[in-house]
């Protein structure tokens, strides 16, 4: 009797373990639009890993809370947390210089041709940003500290550790060096870099940089 409950629990703790894992499918891109071969995507701390097909897909079985990595030689590795949802896309980001070219080529992640024109006439689309659908899940994705919060009036942005008063109140946008009231329409791709500033950096924005200052450099100018 006392064999039959030690089996039965390892079964139930084996199913509750399993219960937990979750299936992850999705695509591998470069330059927002080309599928990437031959990518290892690992799975959390564990030595498993698989590598994109022909079209850049993957399935992955991995425990809720585990990062997916995504390494490829020529290319920014990746790694992030998926938030509840099974199907990703990733956009890896170039780094372009001659040998990337050889090697991306060589290790057959992207076809020659693909390449050479998306180096000439994509690069707005070669960022990290692009795996991101809007701003505000770019915000709260990639910087700790900034909050994004649901109103009756749409979202709004936080940046913990200010010296704000006011705890509702939003930071100062400065957009291709213009402040700016809402940043709801920008897009990702169009994205070339943020930055956060509070406290002592935000300073020398005066009372307006009370609430923190996010600065923003598009490729749109």
């Amino acid at each position: 009797m006392r064999k039959l409950v030690v089996i039965v629990l390892l079964v139930l703790g084996t199913i509750a373990t399993r219960g937990q894992d979750i299936e992850i499918s999705g695509n591998v891109r470069c330059f927002n639009r080309y599928p990437l071969r031959n990518v290892t995507v690992s799975v959390g701390k564990s030595n498993e890993s698989v590598r994109t097909d022909t079209a850049g897909r993957f399935t992955v079985i991995l425990e809720k809370g585990e990062r997916l990595s995504f390494i490829a030689e020529g290319f920014e590795p990746f790694s992030f947390r998926p938030q509840g949802s099974d199907t990703v896309t990733v956009n890896l980001v170039f780094r372009g210089r001659e040998k990337d070219v050889n090697v991306a080529i060589g290790n057959g992640y992207i076809r020659k041709e693909d390449l050479t024109f998306a180096v000439s006439n994509l690069q707005q689309y070669n960022s990290e940003f692009s795996n991101y659908s809007s701003i505000y899940d770019l915000l709260r994705g990639r910087f700790p500290g900034v909050e994004v919060i649901n109103t009756p009036a749409g979202q709004a942005i936080q940046v913990r550790g200010t010296n704000s008063l006011t705890l509702a109140g939003e930071p100062l946008f400065i957009v291709d060096g213009i402040p700016v009231d809402d940043i709801s329409s920008l897009e990702p791709v169009n994205i070339k870099s943020i930055n956060v500033l509070k406290d002592a950096s935000a300073a020398y924005y005066g009372t307006r940089g009370t609430n923190g200052v996010i600065v923003i450099e598009t490729n749109l100018r």
